[in-house]
C-alpha cells in the first residue's frame, strides 16, 4: 500500500526562487518534529522542475540501508544538527531509524 502524502511548505534559500514553494512529502515525515514542515502556503507555486531541495542523508546501523529526506528550512532541527536521527516506514511496513551522515544543500537552474 502506498504511503499518504501531504502538500507542505518548503522555504528555499536561493535568491531567484519564490519565498515559499509547495511540495509533496510522505505523511510519516511530515508528522515528525525536526524537519520544520508547515502547511502549504495558499497560492505558493509548486517546486520548479530544475530544483533539487536541500536534504539530509542517513544510514541505518542494523541494515546498512541509506536514505535521504528533504528538510523544510535551514532553521529545522535536523538541518542544524540538534536532532541526528529520523524514522522512516519501509514498503514492507517495517520502521527503520536512520542516523544523519550528511547534508546536501539545494540547487536549481533557471
Amino acid at each position: 500500500m502506498a504511503a499518504g502524502r501531504t502538500l507542505v511548505n518548503y522555504v528555499p534559500d536561493l535568491f531567484f526562487l519564490p519565498a515559499n514553494i509547495s511540495i509533496d512529502e510522505p505523511n510519516n515525515l511530515v508528522a515528525q518534529p525536526g524537519f520544520g514542515w508547515l502547511a502549504a502556503v495558499a497560492g505558493a507555486p509548486r517546486s520548479p522542475r530544475r530544483h533539487t531541495p536541500r536534504h539530509i542523508i542517513g544510514r541505518n546501523a542494523a541494515t546498512g540501508r541509506r536514505a535521504r529526506a528533504i528538510v523544510a528550512t535551514t532553521a529545522a532541527a535536523k538541518w542544524t544538527g540538534v536532532e541526528t536521527t529520523w524514522t522512516s516506514i519501509q514498503n514492507d511496513g517495517t520502521v527503520l531509524v536512520y542516523t544523519i551522515t550528511g547534508y546536501v544543500g539545494e540547487k536549481a537552474s533557471l
